[in-house]
C-alpha cells in the first residue's frame, strides 16, 4: 500500500513538473511546446495534417522521451513487453516503468541491453561512453591494456574499464584479432549476428564503433595516439601498440622463441616460450559466441599456444625440470581436453616427476573418453607415451617433438600454391569459407569430418585468386603442407585423377618405387597419408564431380579446398559458397589499387561507368586496371570510352595472359549443343525476359525453356529469376554470344 501511495504521489508531482516546463516553454516558444520538443510549431504540425505521435522522437535529456524511443522501437519490431523482457533479459516491470517514464535514470545496462534487443541505435545515445563509470584506481603513467587470451578485458592500472554491450565487447574482440588491420563490415556483420544481420547492422556496427572509439579516447597515450579506432578500406581498424594488447606480445614472444632456436641458444628459447605462456589465462575470448572464439585468427592463436607449450615441455623435460613442464600443461590440458599431443607430453612429464599413477590416470580418462565418446583408439604418440611410464623408460627418449614422430622416414611439409595476388581487395566471401575450413580443427570439432568448401561463380569472378588466398590464410593451421593442382593444367583424359594422386603422393614423401599403379590403390594411400597429418588441398577450375571425388582426403584432420563454375552438388559433406560480381564499392578499391588512389579519386564517375561497361566482373576490372596502369598517360575517361564500344569491348579487355573472351570461350565449348544453342538464341532478348519470352525465342514451350534456362543459370551464364520472374544475360556474356552466334 505504501509503495502504491509513493508511486502515485510521484507520478502526480512529475505531470505538475511537466506541466509547468510546459507552460513555461510556450512563453519563450510561441509555437507551442512542440517547438522545443521537436523543433517545430505545433501548429504547422496541425497544418501540415500530421500527427504528434507519428513526428520522429529527438532524444532530449528527459526521462520521458526515453521511453517514447523505447516504446516506438518496440512497435516497430512488432514485439510485446514480455517478449522484449524476456530476450533482453530486463525486468518486465523495469521495462514498463521505463516506458511510462517513471524511471529518471535507468540503468546504463539496461538501456544497452534494450538497444540490442531491439536493434535500435537511438537507445544507445542515453549511453555513457563506457568508461564513464569506471572508479578511477590509475595514474597518467597506466597504459591502457587489452586482453583477449582469455576472457576479453579492457584495463589501466587497477581499474577495469567497462567496454559496453556483449555485442560491442564482441567487435571490440573482432577489431582485436586483425589488430593493426583492416576489418570489413560484411565480416563483423557475420561475427555478431551469423548468417541473417539485421538490416540496420551498418548504422549499428557504425554505433559500437563510435562508443569503442569514445572509450579508447578516453585512454590513448598522449604521445602515440593509440589505442584508436579509424576507418580504413572501406572497414575499421584497431591500431594499438604491442605493449597494450596480449595478443601482439604473445606473437612477439613466440617470434623472438623462434629465432632463438634457429640460432642455438635454448635458454633464451626456454626463457621466452615461458613468458609466452605466461601470458594465457583461457581460451582465445573465452565466453563468446563461437563465431568469434571460433574465428580463424582465434583458432591460429590456439595452435600457436599449443605448438610453444609443446616445444617448451620438450625443453624442460630435456633438460631434468619436469614440475616447469607440469605447471605450463596443465591448465593448456584442461582447455584441450582431446588434445592428444599435449595428453602425451603431460604423462611424459608426470612420470618424470615421478607421478606414475596420475600419468596413467591421465591416459585411462583420455582413452575411456575417445572410445565412448568417438569410438576410435588413441594414437600412435599416446600409445608410446603410455608404453614409456609403464616400462620406466626414460621419458627424454620419447619426447621428441608431436610433429617428428613418424617412425623411419622423412617427414615432406609440400606448400605447391601459386603467388598470391598483392592487390585483392576484401570480399565477404573470404572469411566464411576460411572460417568452414578451420573449424574442422577446433576442440569441438576435432574429430568430425574433414572439412570440404566449394567455391563456385562465372568466369573471371576470382575463384582461383580467392582460393590462393584463402589457403594462404589457413596456412599456419594446416602445418603438413598445402597441396595444390589446377585440373585445367593437368593432363587430360581418364588419366587426369590418377597423375594428380601420383603427383601428391610423390611430395608427402613417398619413395617411387612405393607409389601404387592402381587408381584405387593410389586413392587407398593418398587418404591413410593424410589421415595422419593435417594437409590442406587445393584444386582449382574443376568441371565434373568425377574428377575430384578420389581427391577428398581421408581422416579428421585434413581439408579440401575446391573451385568449380558450377556448383558441383554430388560431393558428400561440400559446403558451397558462391562468388558474387563486384560492387562498384570494390571496383573502385581494385582500381585504385593498381592505377593509385589519387588517379581514381579524380575520375571517380568514370570508375562507376568502368564497373557497369565490365558488368562489374573481377577479372574485367583487374585487366582495364593493368592496362591503365601500364599507360599513365591514359585517362579512365579515355579507357571508359574505348569500352563504351560493343563490337570492340571484349577486345579491349585482354591484358597478357588475362583475357576475358578465352575464359568465355572455355566455358561456352564445355556446355553441350543444345545449351549452346540456347544461349545464342537468348542474344536477341532484349533486355530482362521471363520464360515465356524466351519459350517464343527458342520454339518450344515454356517448360522446356525453363528447363534449358535453369541449366544456364547453373552454369553461371544468366542471372535470375529476380523477384518479378525475369532472367538476364550478363553484360559481357551477351556481346560473346553475339560475336559467336
Amino acid at each position: 500500500m505504501w509503495n502504491t501511495e509513493r508511486t502515485s504521489v510521484a507520478c502526480r508531482t512529475s505531470t505538475t513538473v511537466r506541466n509547468q516546463a510546459a507552460a513555461a516553454s510556450s512563453a519563450t516558444h510561441p509555437g507551442g511546446p512542440l517547438a522545443l520538443r521537436y523543433g517545430v510549431p505545433e501548429r504547422q504540425l496541425r497544418k501540415r495534417g500530421q500527427s504528434v505521435a507519428n513526428v520522429p522522437r529527438a532524444i532530449p535529456g528527459h526521462p520521458v522521451h526515453l521511453g517514447e524511443v523505447v516504446r516506438d522501437a518496440r512497435d516497430r519490431a512488432r514485439l510485446s513487453q514480455r517478449a522484449v523482457a524476456e530476450r533482453s533479459g530486463v525486468s518486465l516491470r523495469t521495462l514498463r516503468e521505463i516506458e511510462s517514464g517513471r524511471v529518471r535514470m535507468p540503468r546504463l545496462r539496461s538501456i544497452e541491453r534494450l538497444a540490442e534487443t531491439l536493434q535500435d541505435s537511438r537507445l544507445l545515445e542515453h549511453g555513457a561512453t563506457g568508461a564513464s563509470g569506471d572508479d578511477i584506481a590509475y595514474g597518467h603513467d597506466d597504459h591502457l591494456i587489452l586482453r583477449v587470451l582469455g576472457p576479453l578485458s579492457a584495463t589501466r592500472g587497477h581499474s577495469v574499464l567497462n567496454a559496453g554491450t556483449p555485442m560491442q565487447q564482441s567487435l571490440l574482440g573482432l577489431l582485436a584479432l586483425h589488430a593493426n588491420r583492416s576489418v570489413s563490415q560484411e565480416e563483423m556483420a557475420h561475427v555478431l549476428w551469423g548468417e541473417e544481420p539485421p538490416n540496420s547492422f551498418h548504422q549499428l556496427i557504425h554505433t559500437y564503433v563510435s562508443r569503442l572509439r569514445a572509450l579508447l579516447t578516453a585512454h590513448q597515450d598522449p604521445e602515440t595516439g593509440t589505442p584508436s579506432i579509424v576507418r580504413r578500406n572501406a572497414g575499421y581498424e584497431l591500431r594499438i601498440e604491442a605493449e597494450c594488447l596480449d595478443l601482439l606480445q604473445f606473437r612477439e614472444l613466440t617470434r623472438r622463441a623462434e629465432y632463438a632456436r634457429l640460432s642455438g641458444d635454448l635458454t633464451l628459447e626456454v626463457q621466452l616460450l615461458r613468458d609466452s605462456l605466461q601470458m594465457w589465462s583461457g581460451l582465445v575470448l573465452e565466453g563468446f559466441s563461437p563465431r568469434l572464439r571460433e574465428h580463424p585468427l582465434a583458432m591460429e592463436c590456439g595452435q600457436q599456444q599449443i605448438s610453444s607449450a609443446l616445444r617448451f615441455s620438450y625443453l624442460a623435460v630435456t633438460s631434468g625440470h619436469y614440475e616447469q613442464a607440469i605447471d605450463q600443461l596443465r591448465p593448456i590440458v584442461r582447455h584441450h581436453p582431446l588434445h592428444e599431443g599435449l595428453h602425451a607430453r603431460l604423462m611424459i612429464a608426470l612420470a618424470g616427476a615421478g607421478q606414475q599413477v596420475e600419468a596413467l590416470a591421465l591416459f585411462s580418462r583420455l582413452d575411456r573418453a575417445l572410445r565412448n565418446d568417438f569410438g576410435i583408439e588413441p594414437g600412435a604418440e599416446l600409445r608410446a607415451a603410455q608404453m614409456a611410464v609403464l616400462r620406466g623408460v626414460a621419458p627424454v627418449e620419447n619426447s621428441a617433438p608431436a610433429a617428428d614422430h613418424t617412425a623411419g622416414r622423412k617427414v615432406e611439409r609440400p606448400y605447391e600454391l601459386p603467388p598470391d595476388t598483392h592487390d585483392l581487395v576484401g570480399r565477404a566471401e573470404h572469411h566464411p569459407v576460411l572460417l568452414h575450413l578451420t573449424q574442422g580443427g577446433s576442440h569441438t570439432g576435432l574429430f568430425g569430418p574433414s572439412p570440404v568448401a566449394a567455391m563456385y561463380g562465372p568466369p573471371g569472378a576470382g575463384k582461383s585468386v580467392l582460393a590462393v588466398r584463402v589457403a594462404n590464410s589457413s596456412r599456419l593451421h594446416y602445418v603438413d603442407g598445402i597441396l595444390y593442382a589446377d585440373i585445367r593444367n593437368e593432363t587430360s583424359g581418364a588419366t587426369q585423377t590418377s597423375a594428380i594422386l601420383e603427383r601428391f603422393l610423390r611430395v608427402l614423401g613417398t619413395p617411387e618405387r612405393g607409389i601404387p599403379k592402381g587408381l584405387t590403390e593410389r586413392i587407398s594411400c593418398y587418404r591413410s597419408l593424410l589421415a595422419e597429418r593435417r594437409v590442406l588441398v587445393v584444386v582449382d577450375n574443376v568441371v565434373r564431380e568425377e574428377q575430384i571425388a578420389p581427391l577428398l582426403p581421408g581422416g579428421f584432420s585434413s581439408a579440401l579446398l575446391f573451385s568449380s563454375r558450377t556448383p558441383l552438388v554430388g560431393i558428400p559433406g561440400a559446403r558451397h559458397f558462391p562468388l558474387s560480381l563486384f560492387t562498384t564499392e570494390q571496383a573502385f578499391r581494385l582500381l585504385a589499387r593498381i592505377v593509385g588512389e589519387d588517379r581514381a579519386h579524380a575520375e571517380p564517375d568514370r570508375v562507376a561507368e568502368i564497373a557497369e561497361l565490365c558488368g562489374h566482373l573481377p577479372l574485367a576490372i583487374r585487366i582495364v586496371g593493368r592496362r591503365l596502369a601500364a599507360r599513365p598517360h591514359w585517362s579512365l575517361a579515355r579507357m571508359a570510352q574505348r569500352l563504351r564500344n560493343e563490337e570492340g569491348r571484349l577486345s579491349e579487355l585482354a591484358h597478357g595472359d588475362l583475357d576475358v573472351r578465352s575464359r568465355l570461350d572455355t566455358h561456352v565449348a564445355s556446355l553441350e549443343e543444345p545449351l549452346r544453342q540456347t544461349l545464342m538464341l537468348l542474344t536477341d532478348c532484349a533486355g530482362p525476359f521471363t520464360v515465356d519470352t524466351a519459350a517464343d525465342t527458342l520454339g518450344c514451350s515454356p517448360a522446356a525453356a525453363e528447363d534449358l534456362i535453369d541449366s544456364l543459370v547453373d552454369h553461371q551464364l544468366l542471372t535470375g529469376p529476380d523477384a518479378t520472374g525475369r532472367y538476364e544475360l550478363p553484360v559481357l556474356t551477351r556481346l560473346h554470344a553475339r560475336t559467336r552466334a
